[in-house]
């Protein structure tokens, strides 16, 4: 058996590999790929959606500081942090496009109102983290209702930022740099339980 480190370096780097690759094709295939998610525009962005994304992002790493390995990780710079923080730009660039600009901007156009687009946004956000809870129920019920709230806070954020995704973006990269390597090392250790950390 592969110890709990190596296990959670192979899940990064595969994370990493998957939606990297799609992230290149995306940027090779796109004619103004930063101009499309918003990054030139980031001043236009109101204080409001940006006091949002801070208080998102610091309740968001303070329920996820309650898990142990969460908490060790979190300013412990190694290799695995480090392949973490690069796994943070990977998938906080690429599952905004996904689950913010992708999906919402079709809802969008579909005729659904904001508030229905931050709902599906957020479940289709928490669905697909469903797979952090391994082989435990509890663990997979958990990670799916913790980023159903993340996804619907970011939702909002977009909403906020007239579709500016470059805002989302910071903050899930900020999220997820901080609390990884550590949320999947609980993963691998089957150490998350209902809505706190297994003993």
């Amino acid at each position: 058996m592969q110890s709990a480190d190596k296990q959670t370096l192979n899940i990064i780097s595969s994370i990493i590999l998957v939606q990297g690759g799609i992230l290149l094709y995306w940027l090779f295939t796109s004619e103004n790929f930063f101009a499309s998610i918003g990054f030139m525009t980031l001043s236009n962005i109101s204080i409001y959606a940006w006091g949002v994304a801070i208080l998102l992002v610091v309740s968001y790493v303070w329920g996820a500081a309650g898990i142990s390995s969460v908490r060790q990780e979190m300013f412990n710079f190694n290799k695995l942090k480090y392949l973490a923080l690069l796994g943070a730009v990977v998938s906080g660039i690429f599952e905004e496009i996904l689950f913010r600009k992708l999906l919402m901007d079709y809802l969008q156009e579909e005729g659904f109102s904001d508030f229905i687009q931050i709902i599906i946004s957020g479940l289709a956000f928490g669905v697909a983290h469903l797979v952090w809870g391994g082989k435990a129920l509890s663990a997979a019920i958990n990670a799916t209702f913790y980023t159903f709230f993340l996804g619907a806070g970011l939702a909002l954020i977009y909403v906020m930022s007239d579709r500016n995704l470059a805002l989302c973006i910071i903050a899930h990269v900020v999220v997820t740099g901080l609390i990884e390597p550590g949320l999947i090392k609980s993963a691998v250790l089957d150490k998350l339980g209902y809505l706190k950390e297994r003993e």
